[in-house]
């Protein structure tokens, strides 16, 4: 990787160092691979170094954070200690980054494979006659452990292509609705159940699409939930709904409000590390 196409990749993978920090880039190599490396110097880390693979389309890069005062040598002998890790970082990455690509090509086709409320559904599509003709309305539903999408017969003469993409607004549409409602009703029970450590209620639950985060809840209150997540299990989304509803008291990360998550959610970590490694595939659907 030439080191302009590395720096972009380090842009592009948000790890990308703070003002003050000092970049180097390293070859990572051992017997039996070798890696393109960046090395970002931090004078607040004292003592340790940390790492993590990243991939950039098919292209892989190790990301090192390291105390000033330790050279790339020093850097790359402790990385060599720790082949082993590194190879299991690398494994990982890549098996993630082949499930990206592969989820990246979804479809919208009979048999394509769907995932609400932790479970798995398949893709079933109909042409159906519709009593108004003039309805290009695509109806959308769970039945019989399918998705179901029943498109008007007139819409018969469209390419796969199009169909698939008047199908992917149409399911779409039906998760937000759903999680609006699924959300709500969660928010409510929690709010309610809690109110004596909440202290308030949220003003107002709406459920909408963020690229980068789960949730927030407002200066005022208001509280806004990823839809992506109606495709996760219950406990999952509890979690989150428990989160943002913690803010209501701390509008911070403090322990008071960590605290308060686990006083209302005893197993919030186990939740919390599973949507650090598998929540991105909610991001896909």
């Amino acid at each position: 990787m030439k080191i302009f196409e590395f720096f972009f990749f380090l842009f592009m993978t948000n790890m990308r160092p703070v003002s003050g920090e000092k970049t180097q880039s390293v070859l990572f190599q051992t017997d039996s691979f070798s890696l393109p490396c960046m090395i970002i110097y931090s004078a607040k880390r004292k003592r340790t170094i940390s790492y993590t693979v990243r991939y950039n389309d098919s292209e892989a890069a190790l990301f090192v954070r390291a105390p000033s005062g330790l050279s790339s040598k020093d850097v790359l002998s402790i990385l060599s200690d720790n082949e082993k890790n590194v190879c299991e970082l690398l494994d990982k990455a890549a098996k993630k980054q082949d499930a990206v690509v592969k989820e990246s090509k979804k479809t919208y086709r009979n048999g394509s494979l769907f995932y609400y409320m932790g479970r798995e559904y398949t893709l079933a599509v109909f042409f159906v006659d519709k009593e108004d003709n003039r309805s290009n309305k695509i109806d959308v539903r769970l039945l019989d452990g399918q998705l179901k999408a029943y498109l008007p017969a007139k819409m018969l003469h469209l390419t796969q292509d199009e169909c698939e993409k008047k199908i992917k607004k149409a399911v779409e549409a039906f998760y937000i609705e759903q999680a609006d409602v699924f959300f709500n009703a969660r928010v409510d029970y929690f709010a309610e159940k809690y109110l004596p450590l909440l202290g308030k209620k949220p003003i107002a639950v709406k459920a909408q699409y963020y690229k980068g985060k789960w949730g927030c809840c407002s200066s005022e209150n208001e509280i806004r939930l990823n839809w992506t997540l109606i495709q996760a299990d219950t406990p999952i989304i509890d979690y989150i709904i428990v989160h943002e509803l913690c803010h209501i008291r701390h509008k911070n990360h403090s322990a008071h409000f960590w605290n308060l998550v686990e006083t209302i959610d005893p197993n919030y970590k186990e939740k919390r590390k599973w949507l650090k490694e598998n929540g991105w595939v909610l991001g896909f659907l």
